[in-house]
């Protein structure tokens, strides 16, 4: 069930330019959320701005009943967000959208995230790591301060490889080169996760049909409901036998 409630801030951290990390006790959230969902947050307590954002769900501590959200400032809503402190109280949605598939027969999980398109990753990350599987992570990002979550990939367990655009740390060029690349040197994973731009994730998906592996993709998309009604927020998807909005 989607819950409204209203979560307190635990924690706030600037973790990269314009780039948010918090923390909210939010223990009826954490009960069903799964990684790759998202919670939508109301960012002022007047009607300005009137939509509510959606933020992905960073990671799920299910112990100590508290989520964590990662997000970029981009416009009205999520500055207003980002000058919120601890103690404060957010009216949020959640949990909402389709969670990631992890299948139990997969050994190998490869996952990529562009700049941002890592917030739904961690959450992922640590579940794949928790049900036994080997995780290989690629981070994207335009230069090396914008790298967001390495240490918290490797901390879990993963193997985490980084590709910046301007060659200012470890790998140069596109993330999308280094996927390439790792798949050419025959690290095939049997599912591939990937969160990031569109022209990241078209690449991507061209790569893994073409190397024929399962892969499951996280779009960002503006939203109004929330929940695919108003069909704001809605993709235009292929199925085998025609093109229909999701």
């Amino acid at each position: 069930a989607i819950l409204n409630i209203k979560v307190r801030i635990l924690s706030r951290k600037e973790v990269a330019p314009n780039i948010y990390l918090m923390r909210l006790k939010a223990p009826e959230i954490t009960q069903d959320a799964l990684p790759g969902q998202f919670i939508h947050i109301k960012c002022s307590k007047d009607n300005y701005p009137l939509l509510r954002r959606p933020l992905s769900i960073h990671r799920i501590d299910k112990e100590k009943g508290e989520i964590f959200i990662l997000f970029q400032v981009v416009g009205e809503g999520t500055k207003l967000l980002a000058q919120k402190v601890i103690g404060d109280d957010l009216d949020i949605m959640g949990p909402i959208g389709n969670g990631f598939n992890i299948y139990p027969e997969s050994r190998k999980i490869m996952i990529v995230g562009g700049g941002i398109g890592v917030a739904p990753l961690l959450a992922l990350c640590e579940e794949s790591i928790r049900q036994g599987k080997e995780v290989r992570v690629l981070i994207g990002a335009l230069k090396k301060e914008l790298v967001i979550g390495e240490e918290s990939f490797k901390i879990l367990g993963a193997k985490v490889d980084v590709a910046t655009d301007d060659g200012s740390y470890k790998y140069e060029g596109l993330v999308t080169d280094l996927f390439e690349r790792t798949i050419k040197e025959g690290w095939l994973a049997d599912q591939i996760f990937a969160c990031g731009p569109k022209s990241m994730l078209k690449k991507i998906s061209e790569i893994a049909l073409q190397a024929n592996i399962n892969y499951q993709v996280s779009m960002e998309e503006r939203m109004a409901c929330g929940v695919g009604a108003c069909l704001g927020c809605v993709c235009k998807i292929k199925t085998k036998d025609k093109k229909e909005y999701k």
